[in-house]
């Protein structure tokens, strides 16, 4: 079951003043929508409208994360996904049948980064990257997602996505992230095989005491561009 990032216990949201008034006049009957209104208490209502919008705007962030947000110190988990052997399910299913699973599998990532608190930062054909703010978030995450294209294949094209997750410093530019954290996370992705998450050394590390996520034997492993050899850890909570 998906798990959202709570705000603090008995938090309550700014009240948002609600003024009594009667629209006289409405835009649709082509009249002035303060019409009857003294300019004073127009004034009033104008300024609560505002107020209004800057709440809802405020909960919108809380509910949806923006990238500057979660990478304010400049520490993020970072997701790269993909689909296995893109190409010949493309051949197989053939180019409408591919959109459409296509566009169903971009629909359930959007909806479980949503649920999990991440950001979605950039999608390319069947790729993804994610960052999130916290590793046990994106690995659950990932899990939820295969969870979801396993319990229906037939659904899904049988399609297998693979994760790799990494986390460390990076440079954001704009909604875009860089550096060498960031070629690590998809170095780490290249290395899983469809249906499997992997997580790097400092994911691990990370992860120490989070009961709902377990890991499998770890792999040595050589990760093109990146000096010496790596430890990866697939996630065994993945079916």
């Amino acid at each position: 079951m998906a798990r959202r990032i709570r705000l603090e216990p008995g938090y309550q949201p700014p009240a948002t003043p609600r003024p009594q008034c009667f629209w006289a006049n409405s835009p649709r009957s082509g009249g002035a929508a303060l019409g009857g209104i003294s300019g004073g208490t127009g004034a009033v209502i104008l300024r609560a409208l505002r107020i209004a919008g800057q709440v809802r705007k405020a909960w919108a962030q809380v509910e949806r994360p923006d990238l500057a947000r979660l990478a304010a110190d400049g520490h993020v988990v970072i997701v790269f996904s993909d689909i296995e052997g893109f190409t010949e399910q493309n051949q197989a299913l053939g180019d409408r049948g591919w959109v459409k699973v296509l566009e169903r599998h971009d629909k359930l990532i959007y909806k479980l980064v949503d649920d999990y608190g991440g950001h979605v930062v950039k999608s390319q054909g069947d790729g993804f990257m994610i960052a999130f703010g916290h590793p046990a978030q994106a690995v659950l995450c990932s899990i939820e997602v295969q969870r979801a294209l396993h319990g229906s294949a037939d659904r899904w094209g049988a399609i297998r996505v693979r994760f790799g997750i990494h986390m460390g410093t990076s440079v954001r530019r704009g909604d875009d992230l860089f550096g060498l954290n960031v070629a690590m996370a998809a170095r780490v992705a290249g290395q899983a095989g469809g249906g499997e998450i992997l997580v790097s050394d400092s994911v691990r590390d990370a992860l120490e005491g989070v009961s709902d996520i377990r890991l499998g034997t770890p792999r040595e492993v050589e990760l093109k561009g990146l000096r010496g050899t790596h430890w990866v850890y697939p996630v065994r909570s993945a079916p």
